[in-house]
């Protein structure tokens, strides 16, 4: 993913080897006396990487990011791009389906077209609940997401069915009724859930 700092630098150093090159133009055996020259003096400079800031980010966020296929992984700004008026509806568009509360503080995932996703597929009128946890905690039945604002989450990993889910958060155990799995980190990620 190229980020905007990546593309700039990027437009720095074209206009910077096109200015060498119109600099340098002259006389064939000049150039190449002047490109031996600088060879000669040329200073080898280290290498720069420029990665994107993850400080407010915690490791097992970062860690399970770099699982390929493994879920969907948003950071805050990517969650300011999507302009949520509530973590509900932050979940409804990253999941793809409506999310629907069934009560008792539960939710579940309506497909686009009116099925509900469940553990063996689109089944209507079969539910399935979706997991929650906060900081890497799974949360009780009966959480109030709407407690959670938008601009207090830091990241946000999505899995899309119980195979998905890592390991650490419950993933694959037999019995589990989630047919998904949402992991909001908060800034303050070292706060517990209340």
């Amino acid at each position: 993913m190229m980020t905007d700092t990546t593309r700039c630098l990027t437009s720095w150093t074209r206009l910077a080897i096109a200015l060498i090159a119109v600099a340098g133009a002259g006389s064939p055996a000049q150039s190449q006396t002047d490109t031996a020259q600088r060879r000669d003096t040329a200073q080898k400079l280290p290498t720069t990487t420029i990665r994107e800031a993850t400080d407010n980010l915690p490791e097992p966020f970062l860690r399970r990011s770099r699982i390929k296929g493994a879920g969907r992984f948003l950071v805050a700004k990517d969650i300011e791009r999507l302009n949520p008026s509530h973590t509900p509806q932050l979940l409804a568009r990253v999941s793809g389906g409506d999310i629907r509360d069934i009560g008792g503080g539960n939710i579940a995932i309506v497909g686009s077209r009116g099925t509900r996703l469940t553990m063996s597929g689109s089944v209507p009128n079969q539910l399935c609940i979706v997991g929650l946890a906060l900081n890497d905690i799974r949360l009780p039945d009966g959480y109030d997401l709407k407690a959670i604002k938008p601009e207090d989450i830091a990241g946000l990993e999505f899995y899309n069915g119980p195979s998905s889910i890592p390991p650490e958060l419950g993933g694959n155990v037999q019995g589990d009724a989630n047919c998904g799995l949402f992991v909001i980190w908060l800034k303050d990620f070292r706060r517990r859930p209340k």
